[in-house]
């Protein structure tokens, strides 16, 4: 398997005085514009890897590299090979089923312990309505028995559809080459690497380049900047970075930026001694989340050496820079498009330019970051989520909600968490006050969002007979759709058509965890997506299945306010 690649390193010639953090110092480089060729040798064995110069690397990727047997934990792993349908998945002439638009792949074998001789069955299954990802359920076939890999795979609903006498579930095994930590570093300080752990994708090396190998999981790539801008709805277009997993699909881990406090606020002191105390977003808004892990600007937009000066520094050392030209294409768009005010006029443009309404960062893998004042940012947003709790009976309850682009306004005051009593009415009592609630209000933004494609279009006199028997058949009562309604009906009347759609339990857990404690019996999260349209569109639709409102119960309902 040996094999010698020529690697060109080829450092950015625009960057003002690169600095490479080291033992806490910061060391300014001289860049002499060498091109340095070194001679990398591939090692046998998917884990086994000779540790590279950790710098960007420039390579091509071929897939038959990628696709060569590997054997981990006594598991003999392939590429991912399409097979004949299992028909695990309930069909129904009269409605949607699963098993329509679901794939199944033989995607390894094990050679030795309890499974031996088993295969492994990777099956890639779509929801009927709005979902950011397939659903991923790992099976092993051994004969005639199939046993679920419970670890491996999502989890299991009454209505997702599986026929659940054909298997059996294994809760406990660990196949130790699919365990991916919630976080690594890279080889230089300040790489530290999150996990998002709710991408379900097949790992495609043909649009990614290669930034370093780690010793324990291997080869780490990421976009390469000028293929790809940041918005595309693409997860290798959105600057994160990718390890492929032997099993042929994907772990995705985005930047923790170091330098960012409390708040969104980062540590710096600018160059006239202030320190600042605004909060910025470093990654580029849409819907009620983020369209990008990191919001990556190309030379063609920002050539560092010409259109950037020096304009503080952060608590880590490193250089922050703001744009020399004050009507430059970023400033200018992001005042007169993004920058927008709601019953209300905008700050004139000098007293924008004043609130420093967007610096830049060089990263440790030598990319230009942008951040954006959250001041005069989109007011895209997961609006008012509330939170009605139904105990049993009267409980003390410890109520979790964590949208990862933070909260904005919660009531009652969020602190660590919502700590209350509720009674099976839901009548809520915060108890560090006293004060009674219907519900418990949080605003924020949440993790890598983009609008579903399927959804309803409705004619605007239509739209409040079309909620009423949407929110019920996602399981609202007539109380707690009334409240819908008196906050959204008002702005859904000035469009002659609307495109709406409803994420469930599944997207809502993937933008804003929600842990409540004691565990609830029933949860029902609907945030509603619309959009404004002057003419009809063609949309695929689908059927909302009802769920049943069983012991403790808890009901979410908000909505995307672009």
């Amino acid at each position: 398997m040996g094999n010698q690649n020529n690697i060109n390193l080829e450092p950015r010639s625009d960057i003002p005085e690169p600095k490479i953090r080291f033992s806490g110092k910061n060391i300014s480089l001289v860049l002499l514009g060498v091109v340095l060729l070194i001679g990398v040798s591939g090692a046998g064995g998917y884990f086994l890897y000779k540790k590279l110069n950790p710098v960007i690397i420039q390579q091509q990727i071929t897939q038959e590299k990628l696709s060569q047997p590997q054997v981990s934990d006594s598991i003999l792993w392939n590429s991912p090979q399409e097979i004949p349908t299992l028909k695990l998945f309930e069909e129904n002439e009269f409605s949607y089923s699963r098993e329509e638009g679901a794939k199944y792949y033989k995607v390894g074998k094990f050679i030795d312990g309890q499974y031996k001789d088993g295969e492994i069955i990777l099956v890639n299954a779509d929801f009927e309505g709005p979902a950011f990802y397939p659903e991923f359920y790992r099976f092993v076939k051994q004969g005639r028995n199939l046993i679920l890999l419970k670890k491996y795979s999502n989890d299991l609903y009454d209505s997702d559809g599986l026929i659940k006498s054909k298997f059996s579930i294994d809760g406990t095994s660990t196949i130790s080459s699919l365990e991916f930590p919630g976080s690594f570093n890279g080889p230089q300080p300040g790489q530290n690497l999150e996990a998002d752990a709710g991408v379900n994708a097949f790992f495609d090396p043909n649009s990614l380049k290669k930034v370093f190998t780690d010793k324990n999981l291997g080869d780490v790539y990421t976009t390469p900047v000028a293929n790809y801008p940041s918005t595309l709805s693409y997860i290798f277009s959105r600057h994160g970075f990718y390890i492929q997993a032997p099993d042929g699909t994907v772990r995705v881990y985005s930047l923790k930026i170091d330098f960012i406090g409390e708040n969104n606020v980062p540590e710096i002191t600018w160059d006239d001694g202030i320190k600042n105390k605004n909060e910025y977003t470093f990654t580029d808004i849409g819907g009620c989340g983020s369209k990008n892990y990191i919001s990556v600007i190309s030379s063609g937009e920002v050539n560092i050496a010409d259109d950037l000066k020096a304009a503080g520094a952060n608590s880590k050392g490193d250089a922050i820079y703001e744009l020399k030209d004050k009507n430059h294409n970023l400033l200018k768009d992001y005042y007169n498009n993004k920058y927008q005010v709601f019953g209300g006029q905008k700050v004139s443009y000098e007293e924008f330019l004043a609130n420093r309404p967007l610096f830049f960062w060089i990263d440790p893998f030598d990319r230009l970051i942008k951040f954006q004042n959250n001041k005069f940012i989109s007011s895209a947003e997961c609006a008012k989520p509330v939170i009605y709790l139904y105990p049993t009976e009267t409980t003390k309850i410890a109520v979790k909600v964590e949208p990862k682009g933070g909260l904005n306004y919660s009531e009652p005051n969020y602190k660590n968490g919502w700590f209350v009593q509720a009674d099976p009415f839901g009548n809520i009592i915060e108890l560090s006050s006293m004060k009674n609630y219907p519900y418990l209000f949080w605003e924020g933004r949440g993790a890598i969002y983009e609008q579903p494609k399927k959804g309803f279009v409705v004619q605007r006199e239509k739209v409040y007979t079309f909620l009423v028997e949407k929110l019920a058949n996602s399981g609202l009562n007539k109380k707690e759709t009334n409240d819908f309604l008196e906050f959204w009906g008002p702005k859904m009347k000035d469009s002659p058509y609307y495109f709406v759609t409803f994420l469930g339990n599944r997207e809502m857990n993937q933008i804003a965890p929600l842990i409540i404690n004691p565990k609830p019996d029933t949860v029902i999260r609907v945030l509603m997506d619309f959009t404004p349209l002057t003419s009809p569109i063609n949309v695929k639709e689908y059927e909302i299945l009802t769920p049943q409102r069983n012991g403790f119960t808890v009901v979410e309902w908000g909505g995307v306010l672009r």
